[in-house]
């Protein structure tokens, strides 16, 4: 509830600012322009990101579920991600995997974090290969990647850990959890799934993962970016629907109210402001492509659940 209520705070403070900013008149732009042909190309396009996602997804769990299970229920989750706070589309979609494989939650758990360091850092690496080939790798450009790109080196900190120093790390842990009086917790409600996170990591298992991370972004997300320009006329280049991919990405990691809503907004603005283009067009876009994406991928959701339900009934 806490994270909810912090969420909805953060989201309310963007929509203030954004609509102190902005006139609702800038939505004329969208008169006569909206090239409506290209909306089953932007659902067909939706469909085809999961493809490589759950590909991923599908590896990450060792072929512990079929293509299809992993397919459906990665609709599933993103599309509840978008009404339910603090990503709970992505718990949603373990408890169904962990239904479907009977895996351990926490296995679950530890696979999903390694799916959430190869997407932070495919986005900002793509982020910054936009940025530099469009001449605007600046200093005061630079800070959004700074940040991102610190947050990514601790979360490989942490791997080398696991993977290379788990003894010193156990002890470590064991300690530090001794000196809260939590030492039997951590005995037998951690240190077992350290050890498997260990084994995980060691040798080629994460090939075929990081091998579909950036197919997931560039030839998946990237061009539902791109046709949304399409849509409404507005016609952006790829590398520019690269770099909004990677702002609103980063967007909607601040924790907000359910599905990024003004964050998001805010975060495609400010890459319209950084190509020097109008803010205002900025905003048109980022509602746009938010409208579309909660249409589509909620709607896909529902008739994913459902073709689940009917296997799990049969």
């Amino acid at each position: 509830m806490r994270k909810l209520i912090f969420g909805i705070i953060v989201s309310g403070i963007a929509i203030y600012f954004l609509q102190k900013n902005f006139d609702i008149s800038e939505f004329k732009r969208l008169e006569g322009k909206v090239n409506w042909w290209i909306f089953p190309l932007l659902i067909l396009s939706n469909l085809w990101a999961f493809v490589p996602f759950s590909i991923r997804w599908f590896h990450l769990l060792e072929e512990k579920i079929t293509f299809t299970q992993s397919f459906t229920t990665a609709i599933i989750g993103v599309g509840l991600n978008m009404v339910l706070p603090a990503r709970g589309g992505d718990l949603v979609r373990l408890l169904m995997n962990k239904r479907d494989s009977d895996l351990p939650l926490t296995h679950l758990l530890s696979r999903i974090f390694l799916e959430k360091v190869m997407d932070l850092g495919a986005v900002v690496v793509i982020g910054a290969g936009a940025l530099f080939y469009m001449g605007l790798g600046q200093s005061k450009n630079l800070s959004l990647l700074l940040i991102s790109g610190l947050v990514i080196l601790a979360m490989l900190v942490g791997l080398i850990l696991v993977k290379y120093f788990l003894t010193t790390l156990q002890k470590l842990l064991f300690k530090s959890f001794s000196l809260i009086g939590k030492h039997s917790f951590y005995k037998t409600k951690l240190d077992h799934h350290l050890v498997e996170f260990s084994e995980f990591l060691q040798g080629d298992k994460l090939i075929k993962p990081l091998a579909y991370s950036l197919p997931t972004w560039i030839f998946g997300y990237a061009i539902t970016y791109y046709l949304a320009g399409m849509l409404i006329g507005m016609p952006i280049k790829f590398p520019e629907a690269l770099l909004f991919m990677f702002l609103g990405g980063m967007g909607v990691a601040i924790p907000s109210a359910p599905s990024g809503i003004g964050v998001f907004h805010a975060a495609i603005i400010s890459g319209f402001i950084i190509l020097g283009r109008d803010p205002g067009e900025g905003l048109v876009y980022a509602t746009v492509v938010h409208l579309t994406q909660f249409l589509i991928t909620t709607t896909l959701s529902c008739f994913a659940y459902l073709h689940w339900r009917f296997l799990h009934k049969k």
